[in-house]
Order: structure tokens, then sequence, then C-alpha cells
């Protein structure tokens, strides 16, 4: 056994020195001087297929290449000896940069259906420089057009200028080994990505601060925009060189850019061509078209990054946002002055029944674009308007079918001026006057009043010398004794008619003013207009109702009594004078009322004059279509105008008139109960209608029952008061 490994020893040995023997006897390749031997003559050529090659090399060049260092055989295997053979095998960058070479092979460049180019190409032979040494001359050589198109951009003027910031290719387009078409969804200038690789720059804080980059949050809008959310999706949408060009990008006060104003149109119109096709006849296109720079375009309506859906609500372009969005040019005193356009279109838009129910949350209420259209809105002198006398029942068909010509019959944005519609500015003054003049009144009575009763209390607690004794001063029995004033049935219609006008003025303020404090969470509810407008009709119904029961009520032999004691007599008009000169301290003693004062008929007929007009007005709201089929649009103006105005006449005289007699009169403060138990004490019913208490008998507490079938329900009628 020792012996066998002593041989396998003595063998390996030899063997070893066999092989260094033969490794000293092989003569060293050719140096890089044997090879410039030749190759250094500026003359050399090769002929190769049919054309002279020139086979040349610059020593200083291949000194400065980043292979400086390097053997020329290095790089051309095969050559044992000069000369060497006249084929050579092709240089391989793949033996040294193996890692290079499987990316490139998958990138655009190396691919087999690509245009298949060698290391070569872009890194030259033999003045190979590093990548970062390269720049775009490198690109040039191929892509010299879109070269060309970057330079004139703002990313290329920046880097022109030393910016050491602005985009370049490779910042774009990747590492130049690994350069995907823009069709691979893992290319960073793929639909996919495209909006990340320029994020990378216009969502960097730092660097939009440092560069004063416009629109600093671009790429977040972007994100939430009805086409970055598409592309999140996979699905086909626009991104960022969609718009803004991909290599040409300039800036938007550049005529030439895509995102110039002008230009807008025909840079959406790429994807959007039927909607630009459409712009472009309308007045907006037209009129930007011949000059008309501040006419809207697609981004003044859908606005820049953040473009949303129309069933988005907050897009610039939704129901609850568009009339916003038309207000921003057609409310312009600059715009409106410079194109002599009318400054008071959306003005009269809100204040119309469509505009407030808009206001109030109403989703289904018109807008500008439900008469105007969207893209091809029209002047109404154009045949094609939606908005011409041809068309505008049609138009208004859309929500009120059965719409007949008288739809269009009467201005809609209705200016109530005295040139522009005489009938609502006269309506209007009338009832101001009105207004004016009556709560005015009642305000100034019930300010004497007051303080008529104020001076009474002061003196009644010590406060001066005793009032002469008068009617209120009259002897009252020990134990309390009460009068029936109001029978059950009438007091449930007081209850009735007081819920359902509460609830009405409550309701239709909220129609008017629904940005207001009172009424804000009755717009904010879902749908809030229309919520409102269930409760406001179904307060009108009961309010019907009530007045439906009264006319029941009124021939009944209570009924019969209750109106001949409420209708006016010439003895009201002595009460007044009598009253007026009371509180003025020119009589001595109040005026003696009897069963129903000046101040409770007053107000009755104002109820029954009131309930006339506002349910008349009201149901032609209500039923508008029906109303237009018989009557001119101008008869609804009228008829809103009139509505309005009544409410505000109504709900002041009962705050001013009836609240304070029934509330905030000092001789019943806090209230006057009689509208609950029905009752009235002795003391007050001489107090306050002391003819009435000296044409009664005895107390009667009872009341008839309301239940009873015969409609002369009612307490034995007293005496005849002549």
């Amino acid at each position: 056994m020792k012996r066998l490994l002593g041989f396998l020893l003595a063998g390996a040995v030899f063997g070893l020195c066999l092989v260094g023997l033969a490794v000293a006897g092989v003569p060293p390749g050719p140096t890089n001087e044997d090879c410039l031997g030749c190759h250094s003559d500026k003359g050399l050529t090769k002929e190769v297929k049919g054309k002279q090659v020139l086979l040349y090399a610059d020593e200083a060049v291949l000194k400065a290449s980043v292979h400086g260092g390097l053997q020329c055989t290095g790089c051309h295997a095969g050559i044992k000896e000069i000369p060497h053979a006249e084929k050579l095998p092709p240089v391989s960058c793949v033996a040294c940069h193996g890692n290079v070479a499987g990316k490139f092979i998958r990138s655009i460049h190396g691919r087999k259906d690509g245009p298949q180019l060698d290391c070569q190409n872009c890194h030259g032979t033999h003045a190979v420089k590093r990548a970062a040494q390269l720049g775009m001359v490198v690109c040039e050589s191929c892509h010299q057009p879109i070269v060309q198109r970057y330079q004139a951009s703002v990313h290329g003027k920046a880097v022109a200028e030393g910016v050491k910031e602005a985009a370049q290719c490779r910042d774009c387009h990747g590492t130049i080994h690994e350069i995907l078409s823009q069709e691979d969804p893992g290319a960073p200038t793929s639909r996919a990505k495209m909006a990340e690789t320029c994020a990378r720059c216009h969502a960097d804080r730092a660097l939009i601060e440092k560069r004063k980059i416009p629109i600093p949050q671009a790429f977040q809008l972007y994100q939430k925009s009805v086409h970055g959310l598409a592309v999140a999706a996979g699905k086909p949408a626009a991104t960022c060189n969609n718009c803004h060009n991909s290599h040409q990008i300039l800036r938007a006060n550049d005529p030439t850019s895509t995102v110039y104003r002008e230009n807008i149109p025909k840079m959406c119109g790429s994807c959007h061509g039927q909607e630009t096709k459409v712009y472009l006849e309308s007045i907006h296109g037209t009129a930007m078209r011949q000059g008309f720079t501040k006419s809207p375009v697609c981004t003044d309506c859908h606005g820049e990054h953040s473009i949303s859906g129309v069933q988005d609500p907050n897009s610039r372009v939704s129901v609850t946002q568009v009339t916003k969005t038309c207000a921003s040019c057609h409310q312009a005193l600059e715009i409106n002055e410079k194109y002599g356009l009318s400054s008071n279109r959306v003005a009269t838009y809100q204040d119309s029944f469509h505009g407030l129910a808009a206001r109030g949350g109403n989703l289904t209420a018109a807008n500008c674009s439900s008469c105007h259209g969207f893209h091809n809105v029209r002047p109404s002198s154009d045949p094609k308007s939606s908005i011409s006398k041809n068309n505008l029942a049609a138009t208004c068909g859309k929500c009120h079918p059965g719409a007949s010509e008288n739809f269009a019959r009467g201005a809609v944005h209705v200016a109530v001026t005295q040139k522009d519609a005489p009938i609502l500015y006269y309506a209007r003054a009338f009832y101001l006057l009105l207004i004016l003049g009556t709560i005015g009144g009642m305000v100034a009575h019930n300010g004497l009043d007051f303080l008529k009763k104020l001076r009474r209390e002061y003196h009644r607690r010590g406060g001066g010398a005793a009032i002469t004794a008068d009617a209120y001063a009259a002897p009252v029995a020990e134990t309390p004794r009460f009068y029936l004033r109001m029978s059950a049935f009438e007091r449930w219609q007081h209850v009735l008619l007081t819920l359902s006008f509460i609830t009405l003025v409550y309701t239709g303020f909220a129609l008017k003013f629904p940005e207001s404090w009172p009424f804000a969470w009755l717009a904010a509810l879902e749908k809030g207009s229309a919520w409102r407008a269930l409760i406001h009709r179904g307060a009108a119904v009961v309010m019907i109702a009530a007045c439906v029961l009264h006319l029941f009520y009124l021939p009944t032999r209570r009924g019969r009594r209750f109106l001949v004691d409420m209708l006016p007599r010439l003895s009201d008009i002595q009460e007044v004078t009598q009253n007026i000169g009371y509180l003025l301290g020119l009589r001595a003693a109040p005026p003696r009322f009897d069963r129903f004062s000046y101040i409770e008929k007053a107000e009755y007929w104002g109820l029954v004059w009131g309930s006339v007009i506002m349910t008349a007005t009201g149901f032609a709201l209500w039923f508008e279509t029906d109303t237009l089929k018989l009557l001119p649009l101008r008869a609804l103006d009228v008829a809103t105008l009139i509505h309005y105005y009544e409410a505000w006449l109504a709900a002041l005289a009962i705050l001013v008139w009836h609240f304070y007699f029934v509330i905030f009169n000092p001789d019943v403060y806090p209230m006057n109960w009689t509208w609950l138990t029905g009752k009235i004490s002795e003391e007050m019913l001489r107090h306050e209608h002391p003819r009435e208490y000296e044409q009664m008998g005895e107390p009667e507490e009872s009341e008839p029952d309301a239940s009873e079938p015969s409609p002369d329900v009612g307490e034995p009628e007293p005496p005849d008061r002549g």
C-alpha cells in the first residue's frame, strides 16, 4: 500500500513539472504596442460585405476609455500571434459584463423583436465611457427627432441651464440596459406607470419648493380624478403624457404647448372627439376661435388634474356644482363688462324656484346645463339652441311632461325691474308698501298698548299716583268663574291651523334661505329639498283641511253666530279711534268691546284673505305644468312673487299682532290659555269684552260634545245683542 501511494505521488509531481515546462515554453500574446503597429495607420481598412470598414485605433482614445487598462486581446479574443487570422471571433462584452447582458436582452433594445442593438451602438468601440458620461448623445444617434423635441422642452432647457434635477432620458425610461417598451406594463413610461414616473419629481415636496414647480398637488389630484382612477383600475384613460406630450413638454403659457389655453380643446379632442366637435360649434367654442380668450375651454368647467365624473358630487359639472361653475364666469364683473353679458343671469336663476330648490339640496331641480346644454351651449337666437322659442317647450318637457308653448311665453331669467318685468315690479312694490304699512301700524299699535299697560303696572305697584278707576278696575268675584269661549271643535280648528301655519312658514322660508343657520339642517337631509317640499305640501294639505272644517262649521248654530259677530261694522272704526285715543292718553277709558273687537276681526279676515291667496298661488306652483297649460309663464312668476310676499305678510302679522295679544300682552303673559282650555275667566271677559259680559247670564263652563253628529252643536245662544 505504501509502495502504491509512493508511485502516485511521484507521478503527480512529474505531471506538474511537465505542465510547468509546457506553459513556460509558450510565447506571450501580442501587446497593445504590437496591435498598434498596424492599427495606428489611419488608412487601414477592410472590406466587409462590399463596404470598406476603417480599422484605425487611436492610442490616446484607448487609454482615455473606461477600458484603458486592458489589453486589446482582452476583447479581441483568438489573437495568438502577429499577424493574426483574417477572420476573428466577434467581440463579446458578456465575458466581463454577464450580469448586465441578462438585463439587456429583456430590454426593448435587446429583444429579438426589437432593434437588437449591440453594446457598441451605445458605448462605442474603443472610446467606451461610463453611462454617466454618455449623456443624451448616445440616445440622439438613433432618436434624433425625439431628442430635439426634448431639448426644446422645459426639461431640456433646464438641463442646458445646468439644473441637475431636471429630468433626462434615463429618469423617465429607466437605466440604459433596462429600457422597456411603453407597451410593457412594467415600463416606467407605460400608461399604468406614467403618473408615478412623473411623480418622482412632481410629488417631491422639497424639489417642488426648490424649483418652484407650479401645481404642487398635481399628482395627488390626478390620482383621485376620473382618469387616474380608471388607469389604476386597468382601463384606458389619459395619463400625464397624453395631455402634456411625451418629450416636448412646454409651459402652459407657451402658444405651442398642448396645454396652452387655446390648444386645450384640440388636446382633449384627441380622446373626446365628439364632445370637442360639439363644443367648437357652441357659443363658447366659437368665441374662443374668434379670439375671445376669456371664453371657457374644457378645463374651466371640468378642471385640470382633478377632473371628476359627473356623478361625483364634488365634480365641477355635477348637478350640485354646475351652477357654481357657470357662475365663475357669468357672475364675474370683468367678463360681463368686457363682452356685454347680462350681469344678473346667476342671481335671477338662484332666486327662481329651480335655483331655490337646487340651493336647498334638490338633485332633480333644473340647473344651467338642464336648459342650456353641456357642450352645445348656443344663444337663444340660434335655431339649434335648446332655449330657442321653437325648442323651449321640448327642453322644459324633459322635466315637465306635457309642457305646452306657454312655457316659452315669458322670460326665464326674470329681473324684477320696471323695464324688464313691470307687472312683477309693481306687484312687489304693492306688497312692500302693504307689508311696511300693515306691520308698521301693528308695531306702533302694540307698542302703544304695551307702554300703556306698563305705565298702569308701574302705578299699580306703587310707582306713582293711582290711576283713575276704569273698566280694568271692575270688582271681581272672590271665587273665580269661567265662561266657555271656544268649543272643542273650534279648538281643533285652531290647533290644526296653528301647526300647519308654523310648518308652512318654516319650510317655506327654508326654500328661500337654505344656507341660513335656522334651515341649513333641513337642506342637509337626504335630498334636502325633497323632504322640505314633502313637509311643506303636507302642511298645506292640513291647513286646507282646517279651512274646509271651518266651512263646515260656519252653517252650524254656533258657526252662524260666530260669523255674524265677526262681520265688520261701522262701530269698529269708532272703536279704533277711541282705543288709539285711550292709548295716547286722550281718553280716560278704553272702548267697550263686544265679543270680537277690531283686533280679532282684522286678524280673522286677514287670515281668510291670506288663506285664499296662498292656496291659489300654492296650487299654481305645486302643479306648475298644468298651470302653464292654461296660463303663460309670466303668470307663474306673478304667483311665485305673491306667494312669497304674502308669506312674509302673514308671518309678520302673526308674530307682531297675534303673538303679542295672546302671549306677550302683559294682561295674559305668559300665555292666554283659552286656545287649550276653551274657557275665559270672568275677570278677563269683563276686562277684554265688557259689552259681551253685560249680556251674558250665568257662567257656562260646560261645552257641547264635539262628537255629536248634528252640525248645530254648541252652547245655547245667548240673548240677542242687537
